[in-house]
């Protein structure tokens, strides 16, 4: 195998397969990346086994001599790369498996390793091929992921929910305390699709890489999903079980209504939550006519008030909240302001922005915790 590439270009691919290399393995040969020259591109890949990603550069037309694979310790090899300037570089295996890479600065040699250890991908029978906006599914990820449980004895609720129906798509996750369901009516997909639950490193990978505009073509089979974005191809194992049903534990009849502004309710929470219970992380939120005023308190350090303006229809009421939970749901909303709807200070909250986009609905729930007497 023997190529010229840039620099730069050679440096972006491995920025994004190198996210995929698990930080600790009992295997090394996942601690590399499968190099494959191949029709004048070469195709970087790398795996952990659940998540697999490929990433395809095209080459000049003079840029592939001769074509061939090898697998590379993929760090190892970023971690040089990303040093140098964007200059071009001659890649060539040698004898025993040896990478050598030649720049107009030096030359650098890696050992390298026979592609019959790297993991091949099973056999996957796609049953539905459906394509989605990038700009709507990066924002709609971005909105859950933050809610998702690491819990492994609840290995289901590790992941992002997806329901796919004919004219809209829900993503669902919770953690026992946040909960975010998001559904999307503009989407025409055509076709329904089981429930699947999509691992967050599958997600996050797929979030770096939908920032341009078009579709995204989502393949789906019985136990992966694929995620093709051009050049680059994202193969995640689903995470299996059966997703908790998440409408049973949103509440119908909370009647007391508070909009407030989403900017000050911010500000607020961080200000006094620095006084606040370091392990419990609890602020008291006493609701008004017309105001809110949010308090915390730490026997050994002190305590903090603040009160903004709202406005709030229901009879005079205290609930506590753990103040990061809290935070986490309304940095992920976007409106000027939010609304919530409240029971009983024992009850779910929900939050939702003031204005939902057109077709699109969005609401987040955040568990209360028990005020201290």
């Amino acid at each position: 195998m023997k190529f010229s590439i840039g620099c730069s270009d050679l440096k972006k691919a491995l920025q994004q397969v190198i996210n995929v290399i698990p930080t600790k393995t009992t295997l090394p040969i996942l601690s590399h990346v499968l190099f494959e020259l191949k029709d004048n591109q070469i195709t970087l890949s790398a795996t952990d086994l659940e998540v697999s990603l490929k990433t395809i550069i095209k080459l000049s037309p003079d840029g592939a001599e001769s074509e061939g694979n090898i697998t590379i310790s993929g760090r190892l090899l970023f971690d040089v790369v990303r040093e140098l300037p964007d200059i071009p570089l001659d890649i060539s295996v040698v004898d025993n498996n040896r990478i050598l890479v030649k720049s107009s600065r030096g030359q650098y040699t890696f050992f390298g390793e026979d592609i019959k250890d790297f993991p091949q991908l099973p056999a996957i029978d796609v049953k539905h091929e459906i394509s989605f906006n990038r700009k709507l599914l990066h924002e709609h990820i971005d909105k859950s992921l933050f809610a998702v449980s690491t819990d492994e004895l609840r290995a289901s609720l590790m992941g992002v929910l997806l329901q796919v129906k004919e004219n809209e798509y829900r993503m669902v996750s919770t953690n026992g305390h946040r909960l975010v369901k998001i559904i999307n009516k503009r989407f025409t997909g055509g076709d329904s699709v089981d429930d699947i639950i999509i691992p967050v490193k599958a997600l996050n990978l797929l979030q770096k890489n939908l920032e341009s505009d078009g579709d995204v073509k989502v393949s789906f089979a019985s136990n992966h999903v694929i995620f093709d974005l051009d050049n680059v191809i994202i193969n995640a194992m689903l995470i299996e079980g059966k997703y908790p049903d998440y409408d049973k534990v949103i509440p119908s009849n909370n009647d007391k209504k508070l909009l407030i502004n989403r900017e000050q309710l911010i500000s607020a929470l961080r200000t006094v939550s620095v006084l606040a219970n370091k392990i419990t992380q609890q602020v008291k939120i006493s609701l008004e006519k017309s105001k809110v005023t949010i308090a915390s308190q730490d026997m050994d350090r002190g305590e903090g008030l603040e009160t903004i303006e709202a406005e709030y229809t229901g009879d005079p009421m205290e609930i506590g909240f753990n103040s990061v939970y809290l935070l986490d749901v309304l940095n992920h909303l976007d409106s000027e302001n939010v609304e919530f709807l409240l029971d009983t200070s024992v009850s779910p909250a929900l939050v939702f922005p003031e204005n939902q986009k057109e077709d699109e609905d969005i609401l987040m729930l955040v568990m209360p915790i028990k005020l201290r007497e």
